[in-house]
């Protein structure tokens, strides 16, 4: 099978086909071309500009956008050459006069949908990923260099010689290098290799920088860069979420090579996506994005810039109780209701509940067809995912696409983007979970908690016949994600429910907890250590009777973990630091300053979102060394830690011992911005 699975290159582009076991690669000339709108007068003055530079070509043409068509003028060139030739127009323009289509796009994602290409082809989506050679290289490392090396799990001396020469008739034999860089070490080993192998492998180092992505601060560590090779980091964030195998998923559908798909965030994917439709269908793609806000009263923004709708829960135990969730509903309210910026409008087609805002369904809109492949994707895979681990991979990179798909919509440098799509689909999810929630209670159910597309109800009602109901009323798909014998909706300090702390049990033995120690990667081990402790103890208890039984094994347990906490591993005190931003810039000294200040002693730079791992030697001092550092651990501190892991434990037997507890349908409700 001739099986493409990388583009790389510009003006030149090297095409990487498998042949059976054989790697073959192309080589193409590459030429691309922009187009220029503008009013009539000022694109007549543009042609007589081109007129003068002897290495243009360029034809009056007629294209179209998402809009309708436009009048302008194609400039064919390279690649390397389409940033100059911008700045140029821009220039000419004075950044006004012109708007520019296909200007910035990928080299190898345009040459891939221009030419109706897809890497990693599968005949089926049942089919399995045909990839090439893969090699792992890990290892750990110490103050003083290589602790040790590991290649595809076998572990090697990093003091023999020898062991960089296997590595690099490894790293020959194969097409993509998998490598581990937490703390360097696959940066070091690397460089080892070019130093003690044959003098023919020479990795290049690419600088690591900080960035910020939903409000978060992140930290790219420095990548490698092999000639001829594809090199993932393994704890990029798609490839650590869903492997290789979603790692291709990602490749295959949003047309990106597979090391540029392990580089980019899930919303990047699904811009690259919606520009990848739009040149297969021959549709132009902005350079910048010129859809701006419209106007509104302030009656209309208080209305429509709402977000999703929160439910405020009781707290307290619950048992008998149903999760439904809307399977993926932004993207299938985008899909299914024809939600796009050129269908919007305040004067035509069906009303949207709680906008000024209709939609015109009369014509396809692009974003609802862009979306729509990788919905029906996604929902197969997740109908599928138990029967194999490809397939579950598949279906996380896929549910990520989908859960950013909606964001980039309000995103201001979306391609496709526009704020009243993203309000129109809040409104329409809202009305979507309202409609759930008062058929829920017309058919027997009682919710106890809701957020934006799931519902926690209890009842007697038939939950299969309300499902049919909901999706029949919205056309949004809609499961039972899990049937708990009981779950607890833990308080929040003011006294009130939290949204997003909870633990239940489902009917199958199984726990789904959320904003736990459990689930956190800024915690101590120990931590976690007891909050799955306790988890066990109670696996086999589907009601309060069954919970108020196992209280005197709980808190024997809690004592355990009290007593005997010097006892444990050093490992499991090691915690996570990630500084959100310069130690300058800290007004207090917590533990990130003091982490940043105790690293820059030692001649080291700790950047804003880059992860260390630390311990705590004596926090009344504020002691903090690196984990393989001489000083001892601040019991006293982890003590605290153990304590808050306690709580959400120590809340529940208080509510198995009160009479009354639990089972009390939340009344109100309250609306929240995502």
């Amino acid at each position: 099978m001739n099986h493409l699975f990388n583009v790389t290159g510009a003006d030149r582009l090297i095409l990487w086909h498998m042949d059976h076991d054989r790697i073959r690669k192309t080589w193409v000339n590459n030429t691309t071309w922009i187009f220029v709108s503008g009013s009539a007068y000022d694109l007549e003055f543009l042609s007589r500009q081109l007129d003068l530079v002897n290495w243009v070509r360029y034809s009056w043409d007629a294209q179209s956008d998402i809009y309708g068509l436009l009048k302008g003028i194609r400039i064919d060139l390279r690649p390397s050459r389409i940033k100059m030739m911008i700045e140029a127009i821009e220039t000419i323009g004075y950044g006004r006069k012109f708007m520019v289509y296909n200007g910035d796009i990928n080299p190898s994602l345009r040459y891939l949908s221009e030419n109706n290409l897809t890497l990693f082809p599968i005949e089926s989506l049942m089919s399995a990923d045909l990839v090439p050679e893969i090699v792992t290289i890990d290892g750990k490392m110490s103050r003083n260099g290589l602790k040790s090396i590991a290649m595809d799990g076998k572990n090697l001396d990093p003091s023999r010689r020898e062991s960089y020469g296997e590595i690099e008739e490894r790293i020959r034999e194969s097409s993509i290098v998998v490598y581990g860089n937490f703390g360097k070490q696959s940066e070091s080993i690397l460089r080892k290799v070019g130093d003690f192998g044959s003098g023919k492998f020479q990795p290049r180092v690419i600088p690591g920088s900080s960035f910020e992505s939903y409000g978060q601060v992140h930290y790219n560590c420095n990548r490698i860069s092999i000639p001829g090779k594809i090199c993932i980091e393994s704890s990029s964030f798609m490839f650590s979420e869903a492997g290789l195998n979603g790692l291709v998923e990602l490749s295959r559908i949003s047309s990106m090579p597979l090391e540029t798909a392990s580089l980019i965030t899930p919303g990047t994917a699904v811009s690259a996506l919606e520009v990848s439709y739009a040149l297969r269908k021959g549709v132009l793609v902005p350079l910048y994005k010129n859809d701006h806000e419209g106007e509104k009263t302030i009656r209309e923004m208080l209305a429509t810039d709402r977000g999703g709708l929160v439910l405020q829960p009781d707290p307290g135990l619950y048992e008998d109780v149903h999760e439904v969730d809307f399977s993926s509903m932004y993207p299938s309210i985008i899909v299914r209701h024809n939600l796009s910026p050129e269908t919007l409008s305040r004067d035509r087609g069906m009303q949207i509940p709680g906008t000024p805002y209709r939609v015109n369904k009369a014509k396809r809109g692009f974003l609802s067809e862009a979306l729509q492949g990788l919905l029906e994707r996604r929902l197969f895979y997740k109908s599928v995912k138990h029967l194999n681990r490809i397939y579950a991979r598949r279906d996380i990179a896929l549910k990520w696409m989908l859960l950013t798909s909606f964001g980039y919509t309000g995103y201001k440098n979306a391609k496709f983007g526009k704020i009243e799509v993203h309000e129109a689909i809040t409104a329409t999810g809202r009305w979507a979970l309202t409609r759930a929630m008062r058929l829920a209670e017309s058919m027997g159910f009682s919710v106890i908690h809701g957020i934006v597309d799931s519902l926690w109800i209890t009842g007697n009602g038939d939950v299969n016949q309300l499902l049919s109901k909901i999706l029949e009323e919205t056309s949004i798909d809609i499961v039972v994600d899990g049937h708990y014998s009981w779950i607890l909706f833990l308080p929040s300090r003011s006294g009130t429910g939290s949204l997003n702390r909870y633990i239940g049990l489902r009917t199958d033995g199984s726990f789904k907890v959320r904003g736990l120690d459990a689930r956190r990667h800024d915690v101590p081990e120990i931590s976690k250590r007891f909050q799955h402790e306790a988890m066990e103890l109670l696996k086999n208890c589907a009601t309060k009777t069954a919970i108020a039984e196992k209280r005197r094994e709980y808190y024997a347990l809690k004592r355990r973990f009290s007593e005997n906490i010097r006892s444990f591993p050093d490992e499991d005190f090691y915690l996570m630091v990630s500084p959100s931003q310069h130690m300058e810039d800290y007004a207090v000294r917590n533990m990130s300053r003091i982490v940043m200040s105790k690293w820059k002693s030692m001649g080291y730079e700790i950047n804003p979102g880059e992860d260390v791992l630390v311990k705590v030697v004596n926090w009344k001092m504020r002691l903090v060394e690196p984990v393989d550092g001489p000083g001892g651990i601040d019991y006293g501190f982890y003590g605290k830690y153990l304590e808050r892991a306690a709580e959400p434990f120590d809340y529940l037997m208080q509510c198995v011992t009160k009479s009354g507890s639990g089972n009390r349908p939340n009344k109100s409700l309250y609306l929240f911005s995502e």
